[in-house]
Formats: structure tokens, sequence, C-alpha cells
């Protein structure tokens, strides 16, 4: 499918206020798509619709009635949702995990699992009906990436890796419904969250170089790219915007699953 086949077809993008989210919004509209946007603050879910013509929701994701009520309410005003994006996301406080109020590291599960987990569920049963639709959970390399000496953040680098295996669970489900669902991490973009785990470096920040950042737009071209279905072959698979060269993966399909690469796996060692 061709990026101007989406014109018209309806995409959700959670934590759409700003930064990756907001880059989402703006490149699935510019593509013709009819878009509805969330996030908890009113005054810049409206802004990011007012710029792309988008319709606006603010609620909070893990909030399972305002899921459902924005649901069918999009279904209802916009047509059949065919793109989820689930971007919302939290953080803790870095440091150890028994340092923590159990309050503020389960929030973190809630925002980052639940509350995809409650789009998902509004979400999955209708395109399951329809034979059609695609899910994007945004991911993280805290789910994988070997720990070094910076804080560590128990709650989210666990919830992201939670997602990334949830992603797989139901691309395994859902594929035979023609319902395809990937986890994609948005490289090193400078997002709120970011910039929390920088101020939390110290003084180790100052040493990280500027080319080190991924533009949020690069992300939003690999979920448009996953939009129009190029990698559906590759459903449940977990891509990296910033790392992998995506738009040669179509073609590298056989090798990807056949080595079973892009996943969450436990290595052992030879014998």
């Amino acid at each position: 499918m061709a990026l101007t086949e989406l014109s018209e077809r309806v995409a959700l993008v959670t934590g759409g206020g700003r930064g990756i989210g907001r880059a989402i919004a703006e490149r699935l509209a510019s593509d013709g798509m009819r878009v509805a946007v969330v996030a908890r603050t009113e005054s810049e879910v409206e802004d990011v619709a007012r710029a792309i013509g988008a319709t606006a929701l603010a609620f909070d994701v893990t909030d399972r009635a305002a899921v459902e009520r924005a649901v069918l309410r999009i279904e209802q005003e916009l047509g059949p949702i065919r793109l989820l994006v689930n971007n919302a996301g939290t953080l803790e406080r870095g440091g150890p995990a028994w340092e923590r109020e159990p309050d503020e590291w389960w929030r973190v599960f809630e925002v980052n699992v639940l509350g995809s987990f409650l789009l998902l569920r509004a979400v999955l049963p209708l395109m399951v009906a329809r034979r059609s639709g695609r899910i994007v959970n945004v991911g993280s390399q805290g789910a994988y990436a070997p720990l070094d000496e910076s804080p560590t953040y128990s709650a989210y680098m666990g919830s992201k890796a939670a997602l990334a295996r949830i992603t797989e669970v139901l691309a395994h489900d859902a594929r035979q419904h023609g319902v395809f669902v990937f986890a994609m991490r948005p490289g090193s973009v400078r997002t709120a969250i970011t910039d929390q785990m920088l101020r939390e470096l110290g003084d180790v920040a100052s040493d990280i170089p500027d080319d080190v950042w991924t533009p949020p737009e690069r992300a939003a071209d690999l979920v448009a790219f996953i939009a129009t279905g190029a990698l559906d072959a590759l459903s449940g698979r977990h891509i990296d915007a910033q790392i992998d060269d995506w738009r040669a993966l179509p073609a590298r399909t056989d090798e990807i699953l056949r080595d079973d690469l892009l996943a969450l796996r436990l290595r052992h060692p030879s014998t």
C-alpha cells in the first residue's frame, strides 16, 4: 500500500500532545489520515488538534471507562479505527527500586502497560471483527539494553520489556484475524522522559554529543510505513526507528523469521 492510500483512514494516537506522539500525529495527518489525538493535558492536545485538523481527546489512559467512551466516539464520528499508536508513557525517579514508593513505582506500570492494554482491549475486537487493523506499541531501549552506571529505572524498563512481550503475544493471536501488532523503539529522542533522565545523570549528561539524538520525525516516518502494511509479515517484531534500515526490512523477512531476529530472547551459552 502506498502512503497515498492512507487517506481517510482513521488513526488513534495516545500521548499525542507533544514530542514523539505529536510528530506521529502530524505525519499521519499529512498523509491524509483522520487522526484522533489523546493526552492528559487538554491544552496540549487541543493545540495539536488545531494545528493538524485532528480530533482532540483529553483523558487518562488508565481510566477504562474514559478509554471505552473515546473509542466509541472516534468510531462514530471519524470511522473505523485502522491504526492505534500506544505512545502514552511515564517514568519514575531513577535509582534503586527499593527506594521508590510502591504507588510511584506501580503508576509507571499502570500507564505504560495497563493503559496500553485498555486501548488494545477496546480497539482490537473492532479490528478483529473487520479483519483489518494495525497497532504500534511504542517501546524503549530500556527494555533490552545492557545496564551501565547511570540511574536505573526498574519500573520503566520492566514495563517496556513487558509491553514488547505483550506485543509479540497479541501479534500471534491477532494475525489470523488480519490484525498486525508491532513494537517500535523511536530512537534517542529528546522528550520529557529523556530530559528527566538527563537531569538525573547530572554532569555525565554534558558529555553526550548532540548527534546522538534522533529527530522524532524518524519514528513518525516508521509508523507511517507500518500503516501502509509494508511490514505486516514482521508483525510481533520490535523495530528500531534509529538503528534499523526499516525500509529494507520487507526484503529481509525470510532471514528475520528464520533467525528469530528483532525479538526479546534469552541467549544461552553454547555447550
